[in-house]
């Protein structure tokens, strides 16, 4: 087991990679980002107590996205991030090989069956003062292939991506199949989405505070900004960093206050009033109430008390 969250950022992509390639052993189904996602947020709950809590809600809602809160007890800072997650499709499609570079994130186009919007328009409208991104899985037979093994940005188990990037890739794709003749663009495959990728280590690995163990929202949104910044001279589709600064989300660099101090309580709370599961990072413990009581066990200790 990783020893710390910054260690789980390099485990947990290898063992996401490792279950997608062994989903071609399953006789029925096949993992589903739900299915991932819980998963990963197991992985990360092996770290809850005082400083990570995670609040899951009603069954009837959870699914592949969810909310992640770096909050520092002291000054109130937190940084609010929602994440969407997508896979890679297969090798094989209807028992036909499926070419490295023709891997895509088939969903990417989902619409949303209440509205009937593309769910990428819904993330980014809905998203309030969270920082939407994309959480990619990827399978480990993706990532050693020849085509992505030693290249930048790694392509990894787990990725994350700027939702404003995807959906600005999603829209051209959207507008080109609307022409007349209407044309085709492979962007929701892999190998073009690939410049806009990094890893999870950008937020698990973020600084903290000396001798903690959990990243500050202050470190978290740092290392956002300036991955948002970076500039991939080896691609014209990556804007240079000033045009970059232009067009910055503004839940990238603007600060703001917690509204919503957690209760005291167990590390992990079910059937917590959250729309998605929520998983609160907390740096800068206090002595004083500003800082929420957290003991150990679920919710069925928390019912004794």
């Amino acid at each position: 087991m990783a020893a710390n969250l910054c260690e789980l950022a390099s485990t947990l992509p290898r063992l996401i990679g490792t279950l997608l390639d062994r989903e071609a052993r399953l006789k029925k189904g096949r993992f589903r980002e739900e299915t991932l996602t819980d998963v990963l947020t197991a992985s990360i709950a092996a770290f809850a107590g005082p400083g990570l809590v995670i609040e899951y809600p009603d069954e009837a809602s959870t699914g592949s996205d969810i909310d992640l809160e770096f909050w520092n007890a002291a000054t109130r800072r937190q940084t609010p991030i929602r994440i969407q997650a997508k896979r890679l499709n297969a090798a094989f499609d209807g028992g036909k090989s499926v070419a490295i570079a023709h891997r895509s994130y088939k969903e990417l186009l989902h619409t949303v069956k209440k509205s009937g919007e593309y769910q990428y328009k819904t993330l980014l409208a809905e998203a309030g003062s969270y920082l939407p991104l994309y959480m990619f899985y990827n399978h480990r037979s993706a990532v050693a292939d020849a085509r992505f093994l030693g290249t930048s940005p790694e392509v990894a188990g787990v990725n994350l991506a700027f939702a404003h990037d995807i959906a600005n890739e999603m829209e051209i794709k959207v507008a080109a199949a609307a022409d007349v003749p209407p044309r085709r663009l492979d962007y929701k495959r892999l190998s073009h989405l690939q410049p806009h990728l990094f890893g999870l280590d950008l937020l698990l690995c973020a600084g903290t505070e000396p001798g903690g163990l959990i990243p500050t929202p202050d470190a978290v949104r740092g290392r956002l900004e300036q991955e948002w910044r970076r500039v991939q001279h080896d691609d014209g589709r990556l804007a240079p960093s000033g045009f970059r600064r232009l067009v910055e989300p503004p839940q990238v660099a603007t600060y703001s206050n917690a509204q919503r101090r957690l209760a005291d309580g167990p590390a992990v709370r079910f059937g917590a009033n959250v729309p998605r599961t929520k998983l609160t990072f907390i740096s800068g413990s206090t002595d004083d109430d500003r800082t929420p009581t957290i003991y150990e066990g679920d919710w069925r200790d928390d019912q004794r008390r």
